[in-house]
């Protein structure tokens, strides 16, 4: 009898989901509809958030100071879970920001 938590069958799919959600868990504030998942650049992982499906009053009446906590407070949760040191933030296929530990925050409509 396989049982459905056991280690010996999670695969790097699961693992993946599993860490998507528990992300999830230490950002209750995200929107669920906000798309999340992890893309790889030459360097790291990079931790993606699709911004498209969010409601949109919620991120855009954000000033650059509540930007900058909302996206810090992602990353330090994405590094925790080991997913990513870096956050990109996108709105479809654009770029609207990103931000990691080494560099500013930035985004596009400043």
């Amino acid at each position: 009898m396989k049982f459905k938590n056991s280690p010996l069958n999670f695969t790097s799919l699961d693992l993946e989901i599993e860490a998507i959600q528990r992300f999830r868990s230490l950002a209750p504030f995200l929107d669920s509809e906000c798309l999340v998942f992890r893309e790889l650049n030459p360097r790291s992982p990079v931790l993606c958030l699709d911004l498209t499906n969010c409601p949109q009053a919620m991120y855009r009446d954000m000033d650059r100071k509540e930007w900058q906590e909302f996206a810090e407070l992602l990353l330090y949760s994405s590094h925790y879970l080991g997913l990513a040191n870096s956050l990109v933030f996108k709105n479809g296929e654009e770029i609207v920001g990103w931000i990691n530990f080494k560099s500013k925050i930035y985004f596009s409509r400043e």
